[in-house]
């Protein structure tokens, strides 16, 4: 790699997506090239982005049985940056199951030009730097938060000055990956560009009517995200640590102008808020609900990635729906009070959860939650606790999770000091969250993957219950892609396959410690 002093063109890719074949995939605003591009811009450099999900969401590469890769292939990727003809590329790598996308495109594009500067960033990269640098031509790594970092870098590298000590960098020197710890992170949150949207044509993702959960109310809805980090620090959870050990907030006005903004240039109508802690600060969550409410427009949101549920009660709950709020994803993890307490160290209580779900109810919210099952050291007791605890709440969709480890996490080290994984074999499988590289004592890995299938299925059938859910929830999915029909059927049967195949609970032999 050699400095470039004509550095002016760069294009951020976020790469396909690899996910089971029967599934649709999600197809939301990469949030994180949509920042970057825009402070790129307002440096002055010429920003591009590709999303190669959103270019061709249904077209499929089979990767291994049963499982596909969404997008554009690699040789599309390919004619694009050959097109486009830019100085730098930057790859998104937010998931480490898009680990091996990006490595091929890393090396296909130093195969087209080897002086083309080729960066990587995201969860993945950030955690398992130097090993990402053996494995693909990189020319660096940015870690963690990086809108300031790239500049930094960039302006370094135009001028052809040493880029040795810019913040969170991993680089070469000769045979040798140097790595610099993560230390700058963006005291106000405010300063920031809103999203290069119109680098990624909104109405793209209109059409599409993927959003992330893929629950609307409008196929016009984008992301929206109002603050970085988190408080806590859940075992199982990479996010605390990927934003610096801290929580940090937009201001309540600022959020308000992006709305605003969104609905003046896109005619966005939903908004889909992804923080992992919406409600944390409850003054500032308040300020913007109330702004929402006052402001003409009349916005619908929910919160597919979660909402901490020890932060919600029922003055909050009945703001929130006056604002628009039509549904919360309830982030539980586990129906066992001494699993979330003593291993995955969430600081939430279940009769908390029980509570927050009545008022929801009682405000006429729908309610989803996220489970977590076969966390290391987690029985069949305690495993059927949460499955109970999902059917007890009569929810109207309770999707369970398979736990995978996270790098980044405390239960990531835990997975490889036990040999669960190494670090050379975990990340070349399909999708992390509908299979297990873990077995124990108790349960086997392909007991846990017919569990939560069997479950899925019935938790998508019990919203029977609910009449109007179902003509709101899926009217509006096979009203704007008739191909829902093929995806639930398909979900239907895989569900039924693995039940029948489903390993008896009295197996006398105990499984293997790990594979």
């Amino acid at each position: 790699m050699t400095l470039n002093p004509r550095l002016k063109k760069v294009m951020l890719i976020f790469p396909p997506s690899t996910s089971l074949a029967s599934w649709e995939p999600m197809v939301s605003t990469p949030m994180g090239i949509a920042y970057l591009a825009a402070v790129l811009r307002e440096a002055g450099y010429e920003a591009s982005c590709l999303d190669a999900v959103a270019e061709a969401a249904y077209q499929e590469t089979p990767v291994k049985e049963d499982i596909s890769r969404f997008g554009l292939t690699y040789e599309q990727i390919m004619d694009r940056v050959k097109a486009e003809k830019p100085d730098l590329v930057g790859l998104s790598c937010i998931f480490s199951n898009q680990w091996p996308a990006v490595r091929e495109l890393a090396r296909r594009l130093k195969a087209l030009d080897p002086d083309l500067t080729v960066i990587a960033g995201g969860a993945h990269p950030t955690f398992l730097a130097e090993r990402c640098m053996r494995e693909a031509p990189l020319d660096f790594i940015l870690r963690g938060e990086s809108e300031q970092s790239l500049i930094d870098l960039l302006s370094r590298l135009k001028a052809e000055k040493p880029y040795h000590d810019v913040d969170g960098l991993v680089y070469r020197e000769g045979a040798e990956v140097r790595a610099n710890p993560k230390t700058g992170f963006i005291p106000d949150l405010d300063s920031i560009p809103f999203p290069a949207h119109d680098l990624l044509d909104p109405e793209r993702y209109f059409k599409l009517a993927l959003p992330m959960g893929y629950s609307m109310l409008s196929n016009r809805n984008l992301p929206v995200v109002t603050s970085r980090g988190c408080p806590c620090k859940c075992t199982f959870c990479s996010s605390t640590n990927l934003w610096g050990n801290r929580y940090r907030m937009r201001s309540a006005d600022n959020v308000l102008a992006e709305l605003d903004w969104l609905v003046s240039r896109f005619g966005v109508r939903e908004v889909k808020f992804q923080d992992d802690n919406l409600t944390t600060n409850r003054q500032r969550a308040r300020s913007i609900f109330q702004g929402m409410i006052e402001r003409p427009w009349r916005l619908r949101w929910n919160t597919p990635n979660g909402i901490a549920t020890w932060t919600l009660d029922d003055e909050l709950l009945g703001l929130m729906k006056k604002s628009g709020c039509y549904e919360i994803t309830l982030a539980i993890e586990s129906g066992n009070q001494k699993v979330l307490s003593n291993l995955v160290k969430k600081p939430l209580k279940l009769d908390k959860v029980r509570e927050v779900n009545a008022l929801a109810k009682k405000h006429g919210i729908v309610r989803f939650a996220y489970f977590i099952i076969g966390f290391p050291g987690e029985t069949r007791s305690q495993i059927m606790d949460t499955i109970n605890f999902g059917r007890e709440l009569k929810l109207h969709l309770w999707p369970i999770f398979i736990y995978n480890p996270l790098p980044g996490s405390e239960l990531f080290e835990e997975c490889l000091r036990r040999g669960y994984i190494t670090e050379e074999s975990f990340f070349e499988r399909g999708n992390q969250y509908f299979s297990s590289v873990i077995d124990s004592e108790e349960w086997t890995a392909e007991e846990l993957e017919a569990l939560i299938r069997w479950e899925w299925l019935k938790s998508y059938f019990a919203i029977l219950r609910s009449p109007y859910l179902i003509g709101r929830r899926y009217f509006n999915q096979f009203r704007f892609r008739p191909s829902f029909i093929k995806f639930l059927f398909l979900r239907t049967v895989r569900a039924l396959k693995l039940r029948i195949k489903r390993p008896r609970h009295e197996s006398s032999s105990p499984a293997p410690a790990g594979r």
